[in-house]
Order: structure tokens, then sequence, then C-alpha cells
């Protein structure tokens, strides 16, 4: 029996923009919600136009109109209810004017089920990485995060916007209101050290005693203002994009500013979190020659004494995030190595970014994107990760074809001009951010409890709370799973939505695919299907 057929990977893209050679269009058009995240049961799109009358279609995320229709304006508002839809990925289209004079929008928008509040609190493993005061971040991002069910945020505290004379500091009131939002939705930051100053090491990263010390005091006097207690190390400093040091890029180097901070914050708030070192990559690896990595050298230096969780940015796209499990220079070899360094005992590992580009470049779609954030979430859980930040919360640009501009799980508000006069107020969804709502419901609260050890390319992951197990079922690419039951099994795709099956001789067929599907019930186990 054939439970959930799993839709397949999409590339879903929103136009706003006219061909270059169209003319400027005679009317315009707004979609003016402050929110394009819905709870469901509740709500409607309002939008705007210069027009008398608009016509809309609303489809779903596989191009399926779900309804449509033409609306009067009055005062130049109207509106389009979508309190009765299920949860879901919408997409909408506006449409004013004439065919030989068109203005034409298309948005999209998200049906979810509320988040519980119990899942959104320190032990969290939801995050994102925020930028906000960049063109396009608002402080009604955070909030949007919250509706997500984001726990955490990762923001950056640049050294040399605090302090502005030696050993006296100011505090940007835009980060003050970032710090006091997020504390009012009850989000915990993960505030970066990050940078450097001019009045130290010529303005380059801290490398020198001086320059170290006063790195840590800023550390310490930035987790004090604002009552946080978690603070990252730098940020890529194996990298040279954002590593000026005189010292070099070595684990050696970072060690000495890593203790340095470490002194000043535990100094100042013996309970505050430290986290470093924050690669790229992982470097969890010994060349030939013998010559170590950045993880090895750095654990071998002690370096796990002077931080309480260590934080890595694995990136892989397009790849998936499976890789994470297997061993080496992966997650799952990187908690060896702190154990063995360690005592035998576990120390958090926090992927402090982690995401995948949904840019023209790198082929990965949005609905691709979206899988893969529910994926990351079971593998990195199932291998030892404490939390992740997904990266970024909000893209930062427009052009599709610009890497960085579209790591976001929201959209850039669209700004109206001349020649295409349509505007969105509100960040629209990604499909990602209807999956980071869903995991964050299916999973919050609930803690890694083992496999079911399907032969891959399936997986059927288990987590445990006080409600019972949730499974993650997928396959990276299609396979027929049978899932044994004693009764009425509830399957949940990655979009939200639920249905129920009944066992046929204690057994359904799940149809697995790229595509996560959480299941529920009294389920005794998940393997390959006979054929």
């Amino acid at each position: 029996m054939s439970a959930l057929a799993l839709a397949p990977a999409l590339a879903l893209s929103l136009i706003v923009a006219l061909p270059p050679s169209a003319p400027a269009a005679t009317f315009t058009l707004s979609v003016t919600s402050p929110s394009l995240i819905f709870q469901r049961g509740q709500g409607a799109v309002e939008f705007g136009s210069s027009a008398a009358s608009v016509s809309w279609a609303v489809t779903d995320e596989q191009g399926t109109r779900v309804r449509s229709g033409t609306s009067w304006l009055s005062g130049g508002k109207a509106t389009i209810p979508v309190a009765d839809l299920d949860p879901g990925y919408f997409e909408l289209s506006l449409h004013a004017g004439s065919s030989t004079d068109p203005t034409d929008l298309r948005t999209s928008f998200a049906v979810i089920e509320p988040v519980p509040d119990s899942t959104v609190g320190p032990a969290s493993p939801f995050g994102a990485a925020v930028h906000i005061g960049r063109a396009g971040w608002g402080l009604n991002v955070l909030d949007e995060a919250r509706k997500a069910g984001i726990a955490h945020i990762r923001e950056d505290a640049w050294w040399h916007r605090f302090e502005t004379a030696k050993g006296s500091y100011t505090f940007p009131a835009a980060f003050s209101e970032e710090m006091d939002r997020a504390r009012a939705l009850g989000i915990t930051p993960l505030i970066i050290a990050n940078g450097a100053n001019p009045l130290y090491d010529s303005g380059h990263t801290p490398s020198s005693p001086e320059g170290i010390a006063a790195f840590g005091k800023f550390a310490a006097a930035v987790l004090k203002h604002y009552d946080q207690s978690n603070v990252e190390v730098l940020n890529e400093y194996n990298a040279g994009t954002f590593n000026t040091s005189a010292c070099g890029r070595t684990a050696a180097c970072y060690l000495d500013v890593l203790k340095g901070v470490h002194q000043a914050v535990k100094a100042a708030d013996p309970g505050a979190t430290v986290v470093g070192p924050a690669t790229i990559g992982i470097g969890n690896c010994v060349a030939a020659d013998g010559t170590k990595c950045f993880a090895p050298d750095l654990i071998d230096r002690g370096g796990l004494e002077a931080m309480d969780a260590y934080s890595v940015h694995p990136y892989h796209y397009p790849g998936g995030p499976e890789w994470l499990g297997g061993s080496g220079d992966t997650i799952a070899g990187l908690r060896q190595r702190i154990r063995a360094a360690n005592g035998g005992k576990d120390k958090p590992i926090i992927l402090s970014e982690m995401g995948w580009p949904t840019d023209t470049g790198h082929g990965t779609t949005e609905r691709q994107q979206a899988d893969n954030l529910i994926r990351l979430y079971a593998t990195g859980l199932a291998n030892g990760v404490t939390r992740v930040y997904w990266y970024d919360l909000v893209d930062d640009g427009n052009d599709p074809a610009n890497k960085e501009h579209n790591f976001g799980m929201l959209r850039q508000p669209v700004t109206a001009t001349t020649a295409n006069p349509v505007s969105v107020t509100a960040n629209a969804p990604k499909p990602a951010a209807v999956a980071q709502a869903v995991v964050a419901r299916m999973l919050g609260g609930k803690t890694y409890a083992g496999d079911d050890g399907p032969a891959a390319p399936a997986h059927s992951v288990r987590f445990t709370g006080s409600s019972g197990t949730t499974r993650v079922v997928w396959s990276t690419t299609a396979r027929n799973l049978t899932v044994s039951a004693t009764g009425p099994v509830t399957l949940v795709d990655s979009w939200g939505r639920r249905s129920v099956t009944q066992p046929t001789n204690g057994s359904i067929t799940l149809e697995a695919g790229p595509s996560p599907v959480f299941v529920e019930g009294p389920v005794t186990g998940a393997g390959a299907a006979t054929p």
C-alpha cells in the first residue's frame, strides 16, 4: 500500500521584474502584509494597487492552482483570505491592467502549524545566522524566526564599533535594539566577538599580547552589558577572508586569542559559554607527511580546555548532509577525536554556520534547500551536534546568480521602481522557512534515540520525547521502505501536511525520496521493502 508519495525536487523561483524591453507599467501593485508566514486558521494576504481590480491566483509547491479570483479594490486595498488553507508553501500571482499594458507581481507565503513555546529555549537545537541592520534585515525578521521555531541567533559584534577609545566602550543603538528584541521573543543570542580594531595591532586581527588582552576584555564587556552568556571567538580564522593576523592562520595562533577571551570572559562570568574555533570546514585530518590539520592541532595543544563548545562551518553544497555521519573529516570523526582527548566525554559540537545557496550556479533548488535543512538536523543530531545555526535567515541580496545573496530561508523585501512599480513589504518565505517550522514542531523537545538502519541510500532516524517517538525517514534516491507497525501510522510531510495510514498485515509501504517524512505511531521498524 502506498502511504505517501514524496514530491520530486522542483526548482521554485519568483519573478518580480519586468523584461528589460518592457515599457513602464501603468498600474502599481504591492503586497503589504507585515508578515507572509501565517499560522493555520489565521490571516489574509493584504495587497494594494492603483488599478480598480486585480486578478490573482494561488498555487502550491507543485505549481497546482489551489484558488484564484478577481478582487475589486476599496481605497486601493484588498485581501485574500488564507485561514482555511492547509499547511504548506504557496506562491501568489497578482495581475493588473490589460494584456498589452500589464503589471504583474509574484511572491510567496507560508501556512504553518504553530510551533509550541516549549520548543524555543536554551536547549533547542534550532538557530540561524543573522545580519540585522543590513539592507532587507529589519528587526521584524526576528519575529519571523521565532514563528518558525528558531530559538537561537548568531550575530557579529564588531570590535571597532564597541571600543572607540582604549579601554572605553560604547554600545551601538542598533545592536542594543536587536538584543532587546531577541530577549523579548525568548531567542538566545550567540554573540561573535569578531573583527579587529585600529587601536591595536595596526587594525589587524588581534595577535600581540596587548591586542589579545584588549580583545578579551571587549568580549567580556559586551556580554556583561547585554546580560548575555554565549560568545564565539572570531570567525573562520583558518581562512584568509576574515583573518588578517600577523601571527597567521594556524591553530597555535588561534589558541592564543581563544585563551585570552576565555580568561577574560570567565573572570567576569564563570558560567559563560565560550565557543570556538568557528572554522571553515571541519579540518579533522592529518596529512600524509604527518602535518596536522586545524582540528587535531588545536585539540592536541589543549584547545578544548579553553572552550565550552566546538564550532565548525562544514559547508558541502550542492551535496546533501549525510556525509557528516561518516568517518574522518566529518562531524562523527570530530566527535571521536574530542572524546579521545577529553577522557571519553563529549563536548558540545555546534554548526555555527551551515546552509545551501539557491543561486543559479550552485545546483541547489529551493526545494532541495528545504529538504537538506530537515536532513541536516536529523543527521547532525544523530552524530553529536547540539545546535545548528542555519546560514542564513534572510537572503543578502536579490541577484539570482550571486551565491552570497541566496543562502536565506527568507527573501529580501521588494522595492518598487519607476520601470517596475511592484513591492513586497515583508520578507517572503522560501520553502526552507516552512521546513524549519515543521522540523521544529516535530522534533522540538526530542532527543536522538537511534537509527532503524535501512540500507543506503535510505535513512530512518528516531527521536524520542515525552510525546512519544518520531522518525525522520528519507532516501537520497527513491526507494520503497516497509514500515512495521501495530496500529495506525501518522505521516507528516516536509510541508507540514498530515495523513493517517492503517497498516496491512502489520506494515505499510512508504515511497521514500529526498524530501523527508516524519513518521509517528506504534512503529517497530523501517527497512527495505520486499521486491
